[in-house]
């Protein structure tokens, strides 16, 4: 039974709980515990909260409400709306958001102006058109969490019916920000929503100047909250956003006059401090800022740098010394962080030291994430220092693509893991229930069918997520590379643009990255199959890094055209069965989205594509009789079990 129901569905739903009461008292708790309610327009909100109303009213099922997420935008007929409205993010127009689910759908890069509309008013109409949550909200309800997730701004009556039926209750405001502070003095009301005591955590995207030129305090406005002007706020979220045209204006940034009330000397104490995008962490100013107004002893997860949409802007070695210098962090149970090695202007030969000794200042981690350049070191500090008490970790290398860093020939190539590795994950974290790491793709051969083995060993482990590598950085950076192809193959792909590149290094990309459904069954099985202790409940596939060779420029389009064809995502997820029987779910993830491009490069293939690249595949995956064009002919290389 789901334990989320939307309120759009919940006439039906009530009606089939209530033709059988054993049928209720099973499920009625679960399925009332937390609800969804998506706002598109006034007419329709009514329309589902009353349907909800009168579900709760048949069931008599009130009390059980534990948590409501609302979403969506309300929008009215007579709004006007300024700045550049909602733009959609690279991962969810490609369907990454869908496999990387921990990443903000954020347009990091995009159009962003501080002051995009005016404050709502109380009474006006947009606040009237909130009337049926409140009138949900007066409901004899055990409400603990209500999850505000709407583009629209956070209505004052919704505040005023927290506050007077529901003062216990955590408000998540997952959209929040100020859009006054250019005035002077914020608005009250926003300054009144900041102050509120239901405030518990919030998250906020800003930029140090917006797209229109105008200064962005909205940071400096949240640490000040942090100190104790918003008594009962313990997490933060923050999107360091790098607007277009940002960068525009050279003038000197304005300085921040303090928020009304804010007098300074005290120190708050976040639970959870994430910092998240374009998060300047290459020097150590804005997490020294950050520590004159939070206590980081306080903290119980910490998220630092980065985004799949700006990897290399995460943690530098100079960064992750001073932190290892001056603080500690006791209670720090979560951690998450993007590194980089800020090495394009200067040498940084002691970056894996510092990133051995930041890891070191943490005490047994239950949970870790680290994206970005890795060593061998590294991986062992960590698994050595917080192996023992991981029940989930996350591990993916990668490296800088510019291949000339100030005159010096860069030639750091991503760690890659072997059975070695796996078996050492294995021996020293015992508990491990989720892990996501890289598996070097290598044409479906018998060892890379081994690796896949090697975490059936793993007993506490229960969801896995692989990152099927299909990446190739010695092509450029080995200089000991020297592969043994055909004749044919031996020959460059392109002497003028690729000189690198032979045609037997694009033959085996585009056979590591094509992932079918037959492969990733190969896959789950072959885990499964080899599974001790605990049952495998999630694997996930992500085929990612074709045609990465670790130099600065990429294939041209046609390949990227065919990639994102072939390399397909997957997720199973094992079904509940009473009896000993197997059963999972399998499906394709974005698969929506991969389908609209491949009807968008329909036509450029067919009129437009490099004639090199188009041979290599054909002399893989030849025309089979009857096939409409070259989708229908490829198929994954069988995995050699």
């Amino acid at each position: 039974m789901a334990q989320q129901q939307t309120a759009s569905g919940f006439q039906s739903y009530g009606k089939a709980l209530l033709t059988s009461k054993a049928c209720h008292k099973a499920a009625v708790f679960l399925v009332f515990r937390q609800i969804i309610i998506t706002v598109h327009d006034g007419e329709g909100l009514r329309r589902d909260v009353d349907r909800l109303i009168e579900a709760l009213s048949r069931t008599d099922s009130s009390r059980h409400i534990r948590c409501i997420t609302i979403k969506g935008a309300l929008k009215l007929n007579a709004k006007k709306t300024e700045g550049y409205g909602r733009q959609t993010s690279w991962l969810v127009t490609t369907g990454l958001d869908e496999v990387l689910v921990d990443e903000e759908p954020v347009s990091y890069h995009g159009l962003y102006t501080v002051y995009d509309g005016g404050v709502i008013e109380k009474s006006s109409e947009e606040d009237m058109a909130w009337a049926p949550v409140v009138n949900l909200l007066q409901a004899k309800t055990h409400l603990k969490d209500l999850v505000y997730d709407c583009q629209s701004q956070f209505p004052p009556s919704l505040l005023r019916a927290l506050h007077e039926q529901h003062p216990q209750c955590r408000l998540h405001h997952l959209k929040f920000r100020f859009r006054t502070l250019l005035w002077g003095v914020p608005y009250p009301y926003e300054m009144e929503l900041a102050t509120s005591p239901s405030l518990y955590r919030v998250k906020l995207a800003c930029a140090p100047r917006d797209t229109d030129g105008d200064d962005d305090f909205n940071l400096e406005a949240m640490m000040e909250l942090t100190t104790g002007l918003s008594p009962n706020l313990k997490e933060v979220i923050i999107l360091n956003l790098l607007p277009g045209r940002s960068l525009r204006s050279v003038r000197p940034r304005g300085s921040w006059q303090g928020l009304p009330g804010f007098t300074g000397g005290k120190v708050g104490s976040l639970t959870s401090l994430s910092l998240k995008g374009v998060s300047r962490l290459n020097s150590p100013i804005m997490l020294q800022n950050w520590a004159r107004y939070t206590d980081f002893t306080c903290l119980q997860q910490l998220t630092l740098g980065g985004c799949y949409d700006a990897k290399t802007s995460g943690l530098s070695g100079e960064t992750m010394e001073w932190v290892a210098q001056n603080y500690s962090f006791p209670r720090v149970k979560k951690l998450s962080v993007y590194l980089t090695r800020d090495d394009l202007f200067h040498e940084r030969p002691h970056y894996s030291e510092h990133a051995v000794s930041f890891f070191q200042a943490f005490e047994s981690l239950e949970e870790l994430s680290i994206d970005g350049p890795t060593d061998s070191q590294i991986l062992d500090t960590v698994l050595s220092h917080h192996g023992q008490t991981l029940k989930k970790l996350s591990f993916h290398p990668f490296e800088e693509t510019f291949t000339d860093s100030n005159g010096r020939d860069r030639r750091d190539i991503p760690l890659e893991l072997t059975k070695d590795s796996v078996f050492q994950i294995e021996v020293q974290c015992p508990v491990l229930e989720e892990l996501a790491i890289p598996v070097k793709r290598n044409m479906s051969s018998a060892s890379e069918a081994e690796m896949y083995r090697c975490f059936g060993r793993m007993k506490s482990l229960r969801f896995l997520f692989l990152i099927l590598d299909c990446s190739n950085w010695r092509v450029t950076r080995d200089s000991t590379y020297n592969p043994r192809f055909g004749e044919e193959d031996q020959k460059p792909l392109d002497y003028n643009t690729f000189p690198f590149l032979k045609r037997g290094d694009l033959k085996e990309t585009f056979i590591n990255c094509a992932v079918d459904e037959a492969l990733a069954r190969s896959i789950w099985k072959t885990i499964s199959q080899n599974k001790t202790g605990r049952r495998l409940e999630r694997l996930k596939l992500w085929p990612t890094g074709e045609g990465e060779y670790g130099a600065s420029s990429g294939l041209p389009h046609t390949f990227s055209a065919m990639a994102q064809n072939l390399a397909r995502s997957w997720i199973f997820e094992r079904v509940p069965r009473d009896n000993e029987e197997e059963a999972f779910t399998l499906r394709e993830l974005g698969q929506h989205r991969r389908i609209a491009r491949d009807q968008d490069n329909v036509g450029y293939l067919a009129h437009f594509h490099d004639p090199k690249i188009w041979e290599v595949l054909r002399s893989i995956w030849p025309s089979k009789e009857g096939s409409k064009d070259w989708r229908d002919d490829w198929s994954s290389f069988p995995l050699q079990v």
